[in-house]
């Protein structure tokens, strides 16, 4: 027993004990990029609002701002909250991100959509 833990000790083998786990899983889990394909209709609107917010759009991400601000950033021909509605509903549905886009001249106050 003895002559055999020495021999063990001093060869250039790597010995591993019986419990031990071929196959380990990190213990630490990378975030997946986005895998969603955006149609056309919404590729410049995408790009426009990451460059706007400075990072890649992610699941629970909340978007709040100003109509004139997001004129400037997303042009419409139609000036009002409603001509984002089809992008506020994709966004929320394929990215889970809430976009809100507040207009003051809606009601005579502050309106959220």
């Amino acid at each position: 027993m003895l002559i055999q833990t020495l021999m063990n000790k001093l060869s250039d083998e790597v010995q591993y004990s019986e419990g031990r786990q071929d196959c380990v899983a990190p213990d630490v889990n990378v975030n997946k990029a986005n895998t969603v394909i955006v149609p056309d209709k919404f590729k410049k609107d995408i790009e426009a609002l990451e460059d706007y917010t400075g990072r890649k759009l992610e699941s629970g991400l909340c978007i709040k701002v100003d109509l004139s601000e997001l004129l400037t950033v997303i042009p419409r021909e139609r000036k009002r909250t409603d001509a984002y509605n089809t992008l506020v509903q994709y966004l929320k549905d394929e990215f889970g991100i809430d976009l809100i886009i507040n207009s003051k001249k809606q009601k005579g106050g502050s309106y959220e959509k």
